[in-house]
This record gives structure tokens, sequence and C-alpha cells, in this order.
């Protein structure tokens, strides 16, 4: 009989013990591209840990995270996600890659006449009165646009601006039908521009508009989910996750959707 116990000790010892379930907090785009599918389908193959998770915009999934509805985020807004910490609902952000916001619109508009400042295209924009379509939904990318505008010094309350509250893919759907412009992070820009007929608004800089996105661990979790949370935060910054970051939509788009770093 001891003989038995030993042998199904071993066995269990043997065993991946983090085979479990987390829940993740996370945005739109990191969904509509289908990186998280990849990220989600090495992750059980490696580990055994199965990733689900909630695609809302960054706002959203932050008030996620604070209630205790997810095991753990991973979002895009520094500014949002340090102060997130600072209140106590966070332990530490792992920023873990970046792309870039881009201004889009309609695959048959004229920009050969366009500035390359982004000042100057919101002011065209503005001045104009060209239909800009805004997520309009508190999330990464709202949040980034709203700090444009400011920065700018351009007014946008003008008649056709409008907010739309729909997430990344949707709202490029809609810049599409209303011969709109709007912003977008590169990533889902390039998965659907050419369905959706639409354009990068080409300009001279590109540093002020890159878009870091980084997993948030949490205060308050369930101790059942400890062991997997860490399991998949060390994944994220293995070289198997570095990979994946790396090569993602590289084959497809002939350049990887995201980079890895801040």
């Amino acid at each position: 009989m001891r003989k038995k116990l030993v042998g199904l000790a071993m066995i269990l010892a043997g065993a991946n013990v983090f085979a479990g379930e987390i829940l993740m907090g996370t945005t739109t785009s990191l969904d509509d591209t289908g990186f998280l599918t990849e990220v989600s389908k090495v992750l059980k193959e490696e580990k055994g840990v199965d990733l689900k998770w909630i695609a809302k915009g960054t706002g959203e999934a932050l008030e996620l995270g604070k209630r205790g509805d997810v095991d753990i985020l991973f979002t895009h807004d520094p500014g949002r996600e340090e102060k997130f910490i600072q209140d106590g609902f966070g332990i530490k952000r792992y920023p873990l890659m970046y792309n870039y916001f881009v201004v889009v619109t309609n695959g048959e508009r004229d920009l050969s006449n366009y500035p390359k400042d982004l000042n100057e295209v919101l002011k065209k924009i503005s001045t104009e009165n060209l239909t800009f379509i805004s997520r309009g939904d508190k999330s990464g990318t709202h949040s980034k646009e709203l700090s444009m505008w400011k920065t700018s010094g351009v007014d946008k309350n003008f008649k056709n601006y409008k907010e739309a509250g729909l997430g990344m893919g949707k709202t490029l759907n809609l810049t599409s039908e209303l011969q709109a412009f709007t912003l977008s992070d590169s990533g889902t820009f390039l998965k659907v521009k050419d369905n959706f007929n639409l354009q990068e608004v080409t300009l001279n800089e590109k540093e002020p508009l890159k878009n870091i996105y980084s997993i948030l661990e949490l205060s308050n979790v369930q101790a059942s989910k400890k062991d997997d949370i860490k399991v998949f935060i060390e994944f994220m910054n293995s070289d198997k996750a570095t990979e994946i970051m790396k090569n993602f939509g590289k084959a497809e788009f002939g350049t990887p959707l995201f980079f890895v770093g801040k």
C-alpha cells in the first residue's frame, strides 16, 4: 500500500500542477488582431494554463480589475495603469510590447496635399469639418485621441466629430462606411484595412504615437489562482512569448503587429 501511495505522489509531482484557468481583462485591439488567440494556444500547450479573456476598452478593463472580476489585466494606457497601481489595485506593471497609433481614413480619399504634422492634420479635420469618429469608450485609444486634441490646441467640438462607443474593429468599419477619419492602433488597422478599404495618413513623426501594452498584476486575487497567474506572467516574459510578439503578423503583413519592448 505504501509503495502505491509513493508512486501516486510521484505521478502527481510530475503532473502540471498549474493546469488551471485564469480570466483576463484586456483591450479590444489584442482580441481583434488575434494575438491573444495565438498566446492562449501556446500557453495551453506549454504550461497547461487555460487563458480566457474579456475584451473591453482599457477603461472598462481597469474597472473589471478594481472589482475583482478578473484575475489579471493586459491594457495600453500607461498613465491610468500607473494610477491603478498607486491606488492600491495593482501590484506591478509589466510593459511588454508596443506598436503605434495611426490616423486613418477611407481608401478613396486623396491625401497627396495633406500635412505630415499631426497637429496640422487635426487642424485640417476640425477647420474643414471633416467627419472624425472617436472611440468614445474610455479605452486606451480614446484616451490617446483626447490627449492629441488637447496637445495640439485644436478644438474637437466641431459638428462632424462623432463618438462611436465601439471597439476598435467596429470603429474602423464605421470609419470606412462614413468615409471619415479615426485614430487606431496600428495592429488592428493592418488586420482590417484591406477588408474595410482604409489607408493611413502618413505623418513625419511616430514616437509621440507610441502605444505600449502592459500586463498588470492585481492586488486582490483568489488564492487558488495565484500559481496560474504567476505562470502566465513568467510565460509572457519568456523567450517563447518574445518570439510570438516578434513574429505575429509578419508573414501576412510584412511586419509584426507588435514590437518587443516599451
